[in-house]
């Protein structure tokens, strides 16, 4: 127990000591929506290169992404990679709306590689608290099938 406390208090100090936050966590929810929710994790360079991990829902079927953030001021710039996996259950079908989703994703449920750009606002207060409002783009590919979505976000989150 008392290692668990000096561990603690030790990254405690790391994070005051720092001139910025380096970590944050934020939950996005977006349109074309059914992105919901979206965790990501970042962790930032200095106050204008942030790195993040992603793990979320598209259109009920889970999507992970690998993002570059650069801030300019208020404005978040970010560009990001990533996949959507097979679904094995293909063989059934689950009803009209995995059709439409399946024909949006590019082959949706047999799986489908992105890259996105979203350009917005991000406030980070003094406490920490982050509330995001993004828009921007996903082209989604596979071999038979390519498509560009926009999208929409708009996210809440915290940074320590």
């Amino acid at each position: 127990m008392k290692i668990v406390v000096v561990l603690l208090l030790t990254l405690s100090v790391i994070v005051v000591a720092e001139d910025f936050n380096r970590h944050a966590f934020t939950l996005s929810a977006g349109i074309p929506g059914l992105l919901l929710p979206e965790l990501t994790y970042e962790y930032s360079f200095d106050t204008s290169n942030k790195l993040g991990i992603s793990a979320g829902t598209f259109l009920m079927w889970p999507e992970y992404r690998l993002s570059y953030t650069r801030m300019v001021s208020f404005l978040e710039l970010t560009g990001s990679v990533g996949y959507v996996p097979a679904n094995e259950s293909d063989e059934e079908d689950d009803g009209p709306l995995d059709d439409m989703f399946e024909s949006i994703l590019s082959g949706g449920t047999k799986g489908a590689e992105y890259v996105s750009t979203t350009g917005g606002y991000r406030y980070t207060s003094n406490g920490g608290f982050i509330f995001r409002a993004a828009g921007g783009g996903g082209y989604f590919f596979n071999d038979e099938d390519s498509r560009f979505i926009p999208f929409v976000q708009l996210g809440a989150g915290y940074a320590f």
